[in-house]
């Protein structure tokens, strides 16, 4: 089900942590929202360029073909908030097109809800940490 928080478009996606393996895993959907892999891992960050954007571990998909399926930093709205957000992009009519994402983690970590603005971006930080925290009191 697509959403709408100010002009900005968004889909819900909903995953479990699987204590067994690490990964969390989508919960099943009635229409699936494909630009996100069906299993996510959250991993300290080994690149020092990602630390330097405020990114201390980063979220991924599954390796296929020797790649990601999904790769995104997370950066914290604040100090040890369960908050955070990445982004995407992708070539649309040889356009490429960014997408913010915001991540929720439950207080244990065992759920994670991710909420995908597709191709809604805001290239100021400040901007985009704002709009990201907006969006989460909104949904309160």
């Amino acid at each position: 089900m697509e959403n709408k928080f100010n002009s900005a478009f968004y889909k819900t996606i909903y995953y479990n942590l699987n204590c067994e393996n690490g990964y969390y895993q989508k919960e099943p959907q009635l229409v699936p929202f494909n630009k996100l892999p069906n299993d996510l891992k959250v991993e300290e960050t080994q690149k020092e360029i990602i630390r330097r954007q405020g990114a201390n571990e980063l979220i991924h998909g599954r390796i296929k073909n020797g790649k990601y399926t999904f790769l995104t930093g997370l950066i914290p709205i604040k100090e040890n908030s369960p908050v955070y957000f990445g982004n995407n992009f992708e070539i649309v009519e040889g356009r490429k097109r960014t997408s913010l994402i915001v991540f929720v983690f439950s207080n244990e970590n065992k759920k994670l809800t991710v909420y995908y603005f597709n191709c809604y971006y805001k290239d100021n930080r400040n901007e985009r940490i704002a709009f990201v925290t907006e969006f989460i009191q909104s949904l309160s």
